[in-house]
């Protein structure tokens, strides 16, 4: 004689089939807070140095989506270079104001020679 018919498996999966995690614990957005995706500070700098601050912008926008996936370490890693090439954007715009305002001040001290 055969046996009775368990329970049946849903969709004809096979015994043994693992079902995927219930919605929301799969790539849940962690526990805390983000970290800062320095997002101001890089549209500032598109301001100050744009060749730098497109790459800020870029790596600032992805901080909040790498979290929100779960993904702790790429947000990290994004908030580190945006941060990074924001602040290497003000800094190449200082050492530029300050040579452009040097400049200027050789240049009126020369020409007034």
């Amino acid at each position: 004689m055969s046996t009775p018919p368990g329970p049946q498996d849903p969709y004809g999966q096979q015994p043994g089939y693992t079902r995927p995690p219930p919605a929301g614990s799969y790539g849940a957005a962690p526990q805390g807070s983000p970290p800062p995706n320095y997002l101001v500070w890089a549209i500032i700098s598109v301001f100050l140095f744009w060749p730098l601050a497109i790459p800020a912008i870029v790596f600032a926008s992805r901080v909040n989506t790498k979290w929100s996936q779960g993904d702790v370490a790429g947000a990290h890693e994004a908030s580190g270079k945006a941060k990074k090439f924001a602040l290497w954007a003000t800094i190449l715009f200082a050492v530029l104001l300050v040579l452009d305002i040097g400049l200027v001040v050789i240049g009126n001290v020369l020409s007034n020679a």
